[in-house]
């Protein structure tokens, strides 16, 4: 089913339905940046949706971002201050803090998560198939050194938000990588599982390539503390990452 959040109809859950995660947002940084249809999207339509669901006696999950903590703080824990420093960041936080609002006036707090996810990447994520193609014909990759995240692969994301629902585990939440890497080190490790000799890697930088890139953390890593004491979930490791992406024997 099909969910126009941008009607002004309140959205009526299918019967039976009593949970739901709300994966939605105007992303693209460059669009929250100048276009201000992406801000009411993210602050005031989604939050709407999630009100909807709320008052309907409907769990909600709402998927937010690790860059709401602007990316200067190691590690920030679950119910850590925001810093948003991008027009993307401050509407997730400014969204966040419209759905609590909301929650708060419905007494709907104990049915209400918001779980901030880090980068999730699969095997066709950039740049990945370009680095493969590379490799293949013997052909250098230049990763960014100073682009730093903490990667998660799909399946980790999806089976830990499937224990997320299960739990039903009220409160901020988050799903990290377990690790912050820069693209090098996320290349060398890549190169290490499919047998690829790392002198394909030449690293580089954004800066000194002329690439501006909106949003540059110099951590990127969420905190998992609370996550774990309430859910049992970890961040996901570096080589389990890798693992998931390409197998156990590589490709």
């Amino acid at each position: 089913m099909l969910v126009d959040f941008e009607r002004e109809e309140t959205y009526r859950a299918p019967e039976g339905v009593d949970y739901a995660f709300v994966i939605a947002a105007a992303t693209n940084y460059e669009r929250c940046e100048t276009d201000p249809m992406a801000r009411v999207i993210n602050v005031e339509l989604i939050p709407r949706l999630v009100g909807s669901l709320l008052e309907q006696g409907v769990f909600v999950t709402f998927i937010s971002t690790n860059s709401v903590f602007g990316g200067e703080r190691p590690w920030p824990h679950e119910d850590d201050p925001h810093a948003p420093g991008i027009a993307y960041a401050q509407q997730k936080s400014d969204g966040e803090a419209e759905i609590l609002r909301r929650a708060d006036a419905l007494g709907a707090r104990e049915r209400l998560n918001v779980t901030r996810l880090t980068k999730i990447m699969e095997a066709d994520t950039p740049p990945l198939p370009t680095w493969l193609s590379a490799w293949r014909k013997n052909d250098v990759v230049t990763p960014f050194a100073d682009l730093i995240f903490a990667p998660m692969s799909v399946q980790f994301v999806s089976e830990s938000l499937a224990t997320i629902g299960e739990k039903r585990a009220p409160g901020n939440l988050h799903l990290s990588g377990a690790e912050n890497v820069s693209y090098v080190q996320f290349a060398e490790a890549v190169a290490t599982h499919l047998g690829v000799d790392r002198a394909l890697i030449e690293a580089t930088t954004a800066t000194e390539k002329g690439v501006r890139i909106a949003f540059k953390p110099t951590y990127s890593g969420l905190g998992m503390t609370r996550t774990t004491d309430v859910t049992g979930l970890k961040p996901q490791s570096l080589d389990d990452l890798v693992r998931d992406l390409f197998g156990q024997q590589g490709q």
